[in-house]
């Protein structure tokens, strides 16, 4: 199925299929407001630098144009997400306790290459696609990464990264690309990193997180919340010394145990109810931006996965409904992204949205997986 300036007529409609198409008409406007909110404070933010002001404008500018087009592509039936998320390799540099990448024990299949990175990206910002987000692995263990986002200024590209191979002639590329925010992941000061990512680690980011900051390139860091952390990395003090180090942008992630037996690493109901209000706090006491996930989610009515807000595409070109649900009827090897967004999986999940509410785990698509197992074979 293809679409076209010409499409066919909508056949008739029960009273259920009714309230979903409003309800995601609805959810539609008001994410696309809160999305443009973010590029407004950013750019608030930012007006003690002119040269970013101006790129933050540009960009503001875009954000807009890319949100008419994705509404032009829905009156056509085609769902197009706001941003994506892209696992661009499996590969890392290290060996953390609990990655998630490592539980998933995916098949050994090859990875997509430079040029279809390309393509799939070109395609998306057509489509009206705005923001790709890339994680890994280590996406910078792709070292072409740079040099394909030189190639879509208008697009934001946050890269989750562990920063230690940020290095003097990346950070050169970094300077000349405003559109590309690396996020720097720690779990805290030294003994929380180092005990979960290696020894040595967390002096290591911080030295990269030094360099990013002389070179006056915005950057952010990227925290897994978990019961062991959780009192640490909420303390002003701690955010405050990650900001005295140049860091412009917080997320905050809950820990999803995607390794048998790290259940009590995830977050108590009491504080999971915290997180939403800390950071609205944090946005009132420093001038940093603060995102919450799946928090902030909860905002927008819940889970956003599966082309709801976003879509994740995993190393190989599976386009998957979230990176913790690792289930899909399509692969960008053989389909394009236009295609692959008509994935009937994916909108059995968006159909059935109210089975996702959110749970004390916070990533429901992961509590919820037999389910959606369930709507893969169907």
């Amino acid at each position: 199925m293809t679409l076209s300036s010409k499409t066919a007529p909508i056949p008739t409609m029960d009273v259920k299929s009714k309230e979903i198409i409003e309800e995601d008409e609805n959810f539609l406007k008001f994410f696309n407001k809160q999305l443009i909110r973010l590029f407004y404070d950013a750019f608030r933010f930012s007006l003690k630098s002119p040269s970013y002001a101006y790129f933050l404008l540009k960009t503001l500018q875009y954000q807009k144009k890319a949100q008419k087009v994705r509404s032009k592509w829905k009156e056509q039936q085609l769902h197009v997400p706001a941003f994506l998320i892209f696992s661009v390799t499996g590969k890392c540099n290290l060996q953390c306790k609990g990655c998630y990448s490592h539980a998933q024990h995916r098949n050994k299949e090859a990875e997509l290459s430079s040029q279809k990175l390309r393509d799939i990206i070109a395609e998306a910002k057509d489509l009206g696609i705005s923001i790709i987000l890339f994680a890994g692995g280590e996406p910078f263990i792709r070292p072409e990464l740079l040099d394909i986002t030189a190639q879509f200024p208008e697009i934001i590209f946050p890269i989750f990264t562990n920063g230690l191979l940020i290095n003097d002639i990346m950070i050169q590329k970094l300077k000349k690309q405003k559109n590309v925010i690396p996020v720097l992941s720690i779990e805290g000061g030294y003994e929380e990193t180092d005990l979960r990512r290696g020894t040595g680690v967390f002096g290591k980011v911080q030295n990269v997180m030094q360099k990013l900051f002389q070179a006056r390139i915005f950057f952010g860091t990227s925290i897994t919340l978990t019961t062991s952390n959780f009192s640490i990395v909420t303390q002003t003090t701690f955010i405050q010394s990650i900001i005295d180090h140049g860091c412009k942008l917080f997320f905050y992630i809950d820990y999803v145990p995607v390794k048998e037996r790290t259940e009590h690493l995830m977050l108590t109901e009491e504080q999971a109810s915290q997180i939403s209000l800390l950071t609205d706090h944090f946005k009132k006491q420093f001038s940093q931006l603060f995102v919450a996930f799946p928090g902030d989610e909860e905002k927008l009515g819940g889970c956003l996965s599966a082309g709801r807000g976003f879509l994740h595409i995993s190393p190989e070109g599976r386009i998957e409904p979230c990176p913790f649900a690792p289930y899909s009827d399509t692969n960008l090897q053989d389909v394009s992204l236009k295609e692959a967004l008509q994935s009937k999986f994916l909108a059995q999940i968006r159909q059935n949205h109210d089975e996702l509410m959110e749970t004390r785990g916070g990533c429901a698509l992961w509590e919820k997986q037999e389910w959606v197992k369930t709507l893969l074979h169907k």
